[in-house]
């Protein structure tokens, strides 16, 4: 198709307030964010430093373990939510009695304040009254009676992850109206053939909604690399920095006016997540997958 130079002129002034924006609240932030990062800038005064913001920030282990508590975050996410979503989707796909009410269920989570929900939490995790040590006491683990899950080294970051999983139903939904665009074509034939129900959703419905799958996983990537609010509100990163992730600490870094320090932690946390959002899509689109 050849676009007459006339269109051109129409097509540039059409695209030029959404370009605007971007280059004005995306662009110039980036490369402000890249630049400030080699200074000691306080919010007022900044003299150049070189790399030893990066050098400072590779020899914090606080940092350190907030790059790993990511990463577990991520994998959770990819390893186990996404695929208990997939796993959800199927069954709901075959719309049995009361699929809708489960459906619900499953997605009330995410027209809920997260601040509501994380308290939420809190209270079943708490060590005096919270309803999972109170569980766990009738059925005879005494060891977890005034268990503090949240404030314990051992468990505080698998109590996070846990809690994480409620947040299924984003993916579910996603996978599950993917489903409603398969042809019945195919499980008709299938059936003919002899096929189970769990043949048909193994070998027809997960190959034909792959795409789809692959997409939520590379949602759960951006949503679980940029995790503040629940970190922040449960833990702020303790006990002992052992819970913190990369927002918390470039938050914590900004609120003690250490604006460059905390530039130069959004610049890496940036070249993290590209790198990976990179390689994911490299390896979904490997012939393995086609």
């Amino acid at each position: 198709m050849i676009i007459r130079k006339e269109d051109r002129i129409w097509l540039f002034l059409f695209i030029m307030p959404s370009l605007s924006l971007f280059v004005v609240f995306f662009i110039i932030p980036i490369l402000f964010l890249f630049i400030t990062s080699f200074t000691n800038w306080d919010g007022i005064e900044a003299d150049f430093v070189g790399l030893n913001n990066y050098i400072k920030l590779f020899n914090n282990k606080t940092f350190i373990r907030s790059i790993v508590n990511n990463i577990y975050w991520i994998l959770s996410s990819a390893l186990i939510q996404v695929p208990l979503a997939l796993i959800i989707a199927l069954l709901l796909s075959h719309r049995s009695r009361g699929w809708k009410v489960f459906r619900t269920i499953l997605f009330i989570p995410q027209v809920v304040s997260s601040a509501a929900i994380a308290l939420l939490w809190m209270a079943l995790y708490n060590s005096e009254y919270g309803l999972i040590n109170f569980i766990l006491d009738s059925i005879g683990l005494e060891g977890y009676k005034n268990h503090n899950w949240l404030g314990t080294i051992s468990t505080a970051q698998p109590a996070l992850l846990a809690f994480w999983l409620c947040y299924v139903g984003y993916y579910m939904i996603i996978m599950l109206a993917k489903t409603t665009s398969i042809s019945e074509d195919y499980y008709d034939a299938a059936k003919i053939d002899g096929a189970l129900q769990f043949h048909m959703d193994w070998f027809i419905t997960a190959p034909l909604i792959r795409s789809t799958f692959f997409t939520c996983l590379i949602l759960g990537v951006i949503f679980n690399l940029r995790q503040f609010e629940f970190v922040y509100l449960m833990t702020n990163g303790g006990p002992a920095n052992k819970t913190g992730v990369l927002v918390l600490y470039i938050w914590k870094e900004l609120q003690i006016q250490r604006l460059g320090l905390g530039n130069a932690a959004g610049v890496i946390m940036i070249a993290f997540g590209a790198i990976l959002l990179l390689l994911m899509r490299r390896i979904l689109r490997s012939p393995n997958y086609d």
